[in-house]
């Protein structure tokens, strides 16, 4: 067991006792199943495959690289993805992807047991899914050693904190299949419906400019560089003669119009007015993105559109995708004595009580300019 590995001190404390109450119960159903068949273990031979990211959007999209290439490991197989809901229009028209099933709680779990999976698997170590999988009667169950519940897994790939998101969901591949060479690459697709949205929405940007979009939001308040500098920052793009695009959820709205009003008005603000398939059209569509740390910059560069990404708390290394060949992804950070802390639940003492933490507050307008001025090509 790794619950060293958790980060966070209540999730580490709430993971070994959910392990430790687990255990005796997981052990119990598996005495109860012990006339179960083995797994199947030849790739050719399995016929479907789970894989369950139930977490953030970002982390969804990071997961298109590990599905993509299951599909070549297990080339018989469907392989269906359980995430959840606000997450499962990203993955619709994937061609890798047979069924994508949105996870509600433990009411899905009469669903995913009558799908009969051979396989799955849970990328994120989480003790909690890892449960879900074992109760789902799914005979092989591949996933890290990470915060409890290996004794529930049939397969335990070593977790190793130093790789990035990316190399982890490869080391799995590696694992299922050592000869394979996965490319590591993210993708995403269009639909109808978000190129209506996107369309739509550019009838407000004057014809013949190139669009930059500017996402000032993200899940985590840590993670934010403040909207105010997001707007003097779409001020400087619209100046240079680019439309300036400021986009979020509807969460993320008074953020939006706190930077469009620092913009001087100089934005078109969408705040709230796209669905997540509406946003990866719109992206698709944009010359380039700056973004904080967020979903919006996995999903522009899960779909080739060159990305500044903002970070504060976070180490790049940790969360920055594997790019295509020719893909462009400028990461913007000030390098401090206590980079990078990776701490965005619970920030550092000296952080606590401010607007945002001291990473952040640090990286200048021009600095986050200069680097997204070598995207924008007029």
């Amino acid at each position: 067991m790794s619950i060293r590995e958790v980060r966070n001190d209540r999730d580490r404390f709430l993971a070994a006792a959910a392990d430790i109450v687990l255990r005796p119960l997981a052990f119990l159903l598996g005495a109860i199943r012990g006339g179960e068949k083995p797994p199947v273990t030849a790739p050719q031979d399995v016929k479907n495959v789970l894989v369950m990211r139930v977490d953030n959007i970002g982390d969804v999209v990071m997961a298109t690289a590990l599905i993509h290439e299951l599909k070549k490991v297990f080339r018989n197989a469907r392989v269906d993805a359980l995430v959840r809901p606000e997450a499962a229009a990203l993955l619709k028209n994937d061609p890798s992807i047979g069924n994508v099933i949105a996870f509600d709680g433990y009411r899905c779990l009469p669903k995913v047991r009558a799908n009969g999976y051979d396989v799955a698997i849970e990328p994120r170590g989480d003790i909690r899914y890892i449960f879900f999988l074992f109760l789902a009667g799914i005979k092989r169950r591949v996933g890290f050693d990470r915060a409890g519940g290996a004794y529930m897994l049939t397969d335990v790939v070593q977790f190793d904190l130093s790789m990035s998101v990316t190399e982890r969901n490869m080391a799995i591949v590696k694992y299922l299949d050592k000869d394979a060479r996965p490319d590591g690459y993210t993708g995403l697709f269009e639909t109808d419906k978000g190129k209506s949205e996107a369309e739509e929405l550019f009838r407000e940007v004057p014809a013949g400019k190139k669009v930059i979009g500017i996402f000032p939001g993200s899940k985590f308040a840590s993670k934010e560089w403040p909207a105010e500098k997001f707007g003097a920052l779409a001020a400087k793009i619209s100046d240079d003669g680019f439309a300036a695009v400021i986009c979020g959820s509807v969460s993320d709205a008074g953020k939006c119009e706190k930077a469009c009003g620092a913009s001087g008005w100089k934005a078109v603000n969408c705040a709230g007015r796209l669905s997540l398939e509406g946003l990866v059209s719109l992206i698709k569509r944009c010359e380039c993105v700056v973004a904080n740390d967020s979903a919006p910059a996995h999903i522009a560069e899960a779909l080739g559109v060159p990305a500044a990404v903002i970070y504060g708390p976070m180490d790049p290394g940790i969360v920055k995708p594997r790019l295509k060949p020719g893909a462009k992804h400028i990461a913007v950070f000030k390098r401090l004595p206590c980079s990078f802390c990776n701490s965005i639940k619970v920030l550092p003492a000296k952080c606590r009580g401010k607007a945002s933490p001291e990473c952040l507050e640090e990286i200048g307008i021009d600095d986050v300019y200069s680097s997204l001025r070598g995207l924008m090509t007029k």
